[in-house]
């Protein structure tokens, strides 16, 4: 419960408050440097509010354009790739139906494939290896072993 509680925490903490915080000491540093740098500017901005209306417009979509390019053009993709690379069931079968159910019938469909190609004579050396490894593979499974290169 209070590790639940924790995470919730760092979550809203790290996506609202640093982010108001960080943002809002960014528009006070800019503001100051335009007064200061930029004579012709501080007539424009001699109230805060206005320059806080004007650089949050600007900067608004200039994130949600550069948002949108990083994460659906290239962050997407690796986020998903590192998702995938963490989930421990990606080289394991997922206990109850595909342990259970679907990995036995995966075996006896390879059986029943196998002895199909032997009375039909169509049963090679190379095939009867392929089915070998295979269901030594969904075994494995079976059992709750892993199978394949886990990075």
């Amino acid at each position: 419960m209070v590790g639940k509680r924790f995470w919730e925490y760092r979550q809203f903490y790290s996506a609202y408050i640093a982010l108001f915080i960080a943002i809002s000491n960014w528009i006070t540093i800019q503001y100051r440097l335009v007064l200061e740098n930029a004579p012709t500017l501080s007539g424009i901005f001699s109230n805060l509010w206005v320059f806080l209306i004007v650089a949050v417009f600007i900067f608004s979509v200039i994130s949600v354009l550069g948002g949108h390019y990083i994460h659906r053009k290239r962050q997407f993709r690796i986020e998903q790739e590192l998702a995938t690379e963490e989930n421990p069931y990606l080289y394991r079968a997922v206990p109850g139906k595909e342990r259970d159910l679907m990995v036995p019938i995966a075996i006896l469909q390879l059986e029943t494939l196998e002895d199909l190609l032997r009375q039909n004579n169509a049963l090679t050396d190379e095939k009867k290896r392929q089915f070998q490894n295979f269901k030594g593979e969904l075994e494995k499974l079976g059992k709750g072993m892993p199978i394949g290169k886990l990075k």
